[in-house]
């Protein structure tokens, strides 16, 4: 029995061999990052993509605008003689920060004598001279055609024409539009095509926004 016993002790040791832990570790590790190599990074096919708008350029060669506009004017000599006019603009930018604009305005005007009111068509070229992302600089000049239901001045005519000059500004206020203000020189004359020709210079303060297209 005890010798049975020894026989059966001794297989049992000659068959043990001791666990490598450090073996088994490795080799697990090891296929670990060989699997994650073997697996490209892939992108999904239907990724999806967000397209902001991009806002068009101000000022720019070919670009339209249009606005609305309004002033206030008194007469350098006589300053009784004011007047009021609001109307529409549109721009046309035949170069870089030029602009060719026309205007239809309606006038009230007040003078010594009759007060009458009128239809202005004016035609200017607005150039910026500065012209910053958000805000510009500009001069313009430019003249118009202008019919009231009186003459202007009162000893004037009905009709008139009406060259004009001046500085401003534009600033933005978002989404492409512009606030424009500026100070103009504003002419009222019938070039002698009448038998009188008084004339009207008067100083003009104005303001508008001015609109993408």
């Amino acid at each position: 029995m005890i010798q049975a016993f020894t026989l059966v002790l001794i297989a049992s040791t000659a068959e043990y061999q001791p666990l490598d832990i450090h073996s088994l570790s490795s080799l697990t590790l090891g296929s670990t990052k060989e699997i994650h190599q073997s697996q490209p990074n892939e992108q999904p096919e239907n990724s999806l993509e967000v397209m902001l708008p991009v806002p068009t350029s101000w000022g720019k060669e070919g670009t339209w605008r249009w606005g609305i506009n309004g002033g206030w004017a008194e007469d350098a000599k006589d300053a009784n003689n004011t007047l009021v006019n609001l109307g529409v603009e549109f721009e046309y930018f035949v170069n870089d920060n030029l602009s060719l604009d026309l205007g239809l305005y309606y006038l009230d005007v007040n003078q010594v004598g009759v007060d009458t009111t009128g239809v202005n068509l004016t035609l200017q070229l607005r150039w910026h001279f500065i012209a910053k992302e958000t805000w510009s600089m500009f001069m313009e000049c430019g003249a118009g055609l202008l019919r009231t239901s009186n003459d202007v001045p009162s000893d004037g005519s009905s009709f008139n024409f009406t060259p004009q000059a001046g500085l401003g500004f534009t600033f933005d206020i978002g989404n492409n539009n512009r606030w424009i203000i500026g100070t103009r020189w504003y002419h009222m004359s019938n070039a002698n095509t009448y038998a009188s020709n008084p004339g009207r210079d008067s100083f003009m303060i104005w303001t508008g926004i001015s609109f993408p297209y």
